[in-house]
């Protein structure tokens, strides 16, 4: 299928990258988990797997059960997510552009074999080695930066980089669970308003109203029933009340789809020549 980009993860890098290369012809196939865990639920194609579809900025998003079903719709040119988080689909559909995009902070298995042109987005990939670049994701002068031998920003660096440049406030999960009956994404919460409740995982009887640790908006929340370990984010508070900001792609996310974007039409450019050039010698030989 030519123009196909298959991309590892569903989240907020994810559904950023495949809302450009979408928006630029390029057929778009995302592979999730069964449980996908992305934060701003409202701005994530990473929904359609517990929806069936999920609408970010005019662009929809379809989920398919398997390959059969998903390549009449990629033809059609939609933007389609599968449950395949071991890449079993590469076997049969061979892309030529692969993006992990699952954003781990570490390599989650993605090899430079899987496809001609591999891309890792943000720490955990080394160019060369892993993947054929690595897109920097640390917020600063690097941000979108396409590294094509070596790796993004250790997480270390990055996360005090984070920490100086952070504006919105994470939730940690305090033990592992499960999280029930959450509050609605992009509303303004006050400090103290309950915003989710955390099931035990061990026992059935213990249970944590999880509250806002300050006044702002409920820019992310991890889905109902979505089961959380320890040390995980699950919420997340932006104090600049702005409910506006949780239903548009945001600027870390644009900056990085066209990193992608121009990787992949570079390599698109230099292989175009080579195979005009080997055409044209096959003639010339006749």
């Amino acid at each position: 299928m030519k123009k196909l980009v298959v991309i590892r993860g569903g989240g907020e890098l994810a559904t950023g990258i495949a809302h450009r290369l979408h928006n630029s012809g390029y057929r778009v196939l995302m592979l999730e988990k069964e449980s996908p865990s992305a934060i701003r639920r409202s701005i994530v194609f990473a929904e359609a797997v517990y929806d069936g579809t999920k609408i970010v900025e005019r662009v929809e998003c379809y989920l398919a059960k398997n390959v059969k079903e998903a390549e009449p719709l990629l033809k059609d040119g939609k933007v389609i997510i599968m449950v395949d988080p071991e890449c079993k689909c590469l076997e049969e559909l061979k892309p030529k552009v692969l993006v992990d995009a699952i954003y781990a902070k570490r390599n989650m298995g993605t090899t430079m074999d899987m496809a001609p042109l591999t891309i890792g987005i943000g720490p955990g990939f080394a160019a060369g080695r892993d993947v054929h670049a690595v897109i920097e994701t640390s917020r600063g002068h690097n941000l979108g930066r396409i590294i094509r031998s070596g790796q993004a920003m250790p997480e270390k660096e990055a996360a005090d980089a984070r920490a100086i440049m952070r504006s919105s406030h994470p939730i940690i999960a305090p033990f592992d669970g499960t999280l029930v009956r959450g509050h609605a994404l992009g509303l303004i919460v006050k400090e103290g308003e309950p915003i989710v409740t955390l099931m035990s995982e061990d026992d059935e009887n213990r249970k944590m109203l999880i509250t806002s640790p300050m006044e702002g908006v409920l820019r992310g929340l991890l889905h109902d029933g979505c089961p959380v370990k320890a040390g995980l984010k699950i919420a997340e508070i932006d104090p600049s009340t702005r409910p506006d900001n949780c239903y548009t792609i945001s600027a870390k996310s644009r900056c990085v789809s066209g990193s992608v974007l121009e990787e992949i039409m570079a390599w698109e450019k230099v292989n175009t020549k080579k195979k005009s050039r080997f055409s044209f010698l096959s003639r010339g030989d006749e």
